[in-house]
């Protein structure tokens, strides 16, 4: 049955219009142009796309048009730059089957067989994110495999650019590996991460990243030794430090070591002026990834809610896992959680991870979008609006919150020709129904996707 559904999803994941070669001149006119940057929009403006790149953009009449250049009308709407989205993982599906750390279905779902439909088969989140608007994402850690997700994407038109971080070094021993294949890498001794740093450079890594997990009764000052080693490494190295670092202690020892992103808020208690003074004096780039735990919340207590993420986005194999979730027993039927008690935690932990983004992005710290999708009820692509809109509620404007969404995650990324509308850019554009400075809602009416020069209908993209 697996085959078959995976066969039917093949012939339908990159629809005709996505297969159509780029034209060589394209004119996107008449929108208001939002760039990215900050800046006042543009009314009636023009954006001139010539190879997959931009070639001018500004009102209309500042840009010589080329003759037979296809001319796109988007008069009373909305053009954006394709969002970024700073922390994804491909190692994981947007359901348990993919962590069953979280909750163990293997019986029915082996591990082992979601991880090699993973790597056979990414481009069904490929066709998720470009559905909802994202052109490019920063898998920030998973299987060695993710790493020739780079190549595999640079330039293309019909999947997101991808940067990829690899295999997590991880200061404790996680067993959520494979024989074979490491996506956790325990970090035993100086020597080992050296070692590791330097492999995953020659791999072509874009970042190291270090799952920076405390226990109880843990040696603080060896630990913290071997995260600072890795950061010298790889700054000897020249590849960027992130590292997942939820308590306050861990990510001020972060930002010390020379973490360039922290991919997680602080989530156990507000954020101090001491931590505010080491981002800025660092210039670390801060993740709030604001709604994913919720994920985890409403697994737990199995009631996932239907409206936030546009299922229209999701591949038929992940949406009907999902759709599923209210289904699974609890075993024994007495560990059923109290369902009230379990919704106002997870509510009491977003609240302080809204306080803390705000005291962030009031201190001047760069602040960028990223989901952590992959992981439970946290969809790859569909859930980006679900976290821009709890940036915006946490105090951002909808302005701050699309350019976190866009330039600065390409500054997360490290790549210096996407996130703005610009001359010399990549042509990734978004045409959107209404206007995203009012309300970033708006951002869930996408009308057409640009990516790398090539135009997809929104409604191409979405999975029937």
């Amino acid at each position: 049955m697996i085959r078959l559904v995976m066969s039917v999803l093949l012939t339908t994941a990159i629809p005709p219009a996505a297969q159509q070669q780029r034209a060589a001149s394209q004119v996107i006119a008449g929108g208001t142009l939002i760039d990215g940057t900050g800046a006042a929009p543009i009314a009636d403006a023009v954006v001139v796309v010539q190879d997959g790149r931009i070639a001018c953009v500004g009102p209309r009449g500042s840009c010589a048009i080329p003759d037979n250049a296809r001319m796109v009308d988007v008069t009373g709407k909305w053009i954006t730059p394709g969002l970024v989205d700073a922390h994804v993982h491909f190692s994981q599906t947007g359901w348990v089957d993919g962590r069953p750390d979280a909750l163990d279905l293997r019986a029915n779902h082996p591990y082992e067989r979601t991880a090699a439909m993973l790597h056979d088969h990414p481009e069904r989140f490929f066709q998720s994110y470009l559905c909802s608007g994202v052109t490019s994402v920063f898998d920030v850690g998973g299987y060695p495999w993710t790493w020739d997700l780079q190549r595999r994407t640079a330039g293309r038109g019909d999947a997101p650019l991808v940067r990829a971080a690899g295999p997590l070094l991880s200061t404790i021993d996680f067993w959520l590996n494979l024989p074979g294949h490491r996506q956790f890498i325990a970090m035993a001794d100086e020597a080992t991460v050296r070692q590791t740093v330097r492999a995953h450079v020659a791999w072509g890594a874009a970042a190291i990243k270090i799952w920076y997990i405390m226990r109880p009764g843990v040696d603080t000052a060896r630990v913290s030794a071997l995260v600072h080693a890795t950061g010298d490494e790889a700054r000897a190295r020249g590849v960027p430090l992130i590292v997942h670092a939820t308590g306050l202690w861990e990510a001020k020892d972060a930002v010390r070591a020379g973490a360039r992103l922290l991919v997680h808020s602080v989530f156990n208690e507000p954020v101090d002026d001491e931590f505010l003074a080491l981002a800025r004096e660092h210039d670390t780039i801060y993740t709030p990834t604001l709604t994913v735990r919720d994920g985890y919340r409403q697994v737990r207590v199995r009631q996932i809610e239907r409206g936030p993420q546009p299922f229209a986005c999701v591949d038929p194999i992940t949406l009907a896992n999902v759709l599923a979730t209210d289904t699974v027993p609890f075993l024994p039927e007495s560990a059923a959680p109290d369902r009230e008690a379990a919704r106002a935690a997870s509510m009491q932990g977003l609240r302080l991870a809204q306080e803390n983004l705000a005291r962030v992005h009031a201190a001047g710290i760069s602040v960028v979008m990223g989901t952590d999708a992959g992981n439970p009820l946290t969809l790859h692509g569909a859930s980006v609006f679900m976290e821009m809109e709890a940036m915006q509620r946490a105090g951002m404007t909808s302005m701050e919150v699309l350019v976190a969404s866009t330039r600065n995650g390409a500054r997360a990324l490290g790549v210096a020709d996407i996130g703005t509308v610009e001359p010399g850019n990549v042509a990734d554009l978004l045409v959107v129904d209404a206007d995203p400075t009012r309300d970033i809602a708006a951002m869930r009416r996408i009308a057409l996707v640009m990516r790398a020069g090539r135009i997809h209908q929104r409604r191409d993209l979405e999975f029937r």
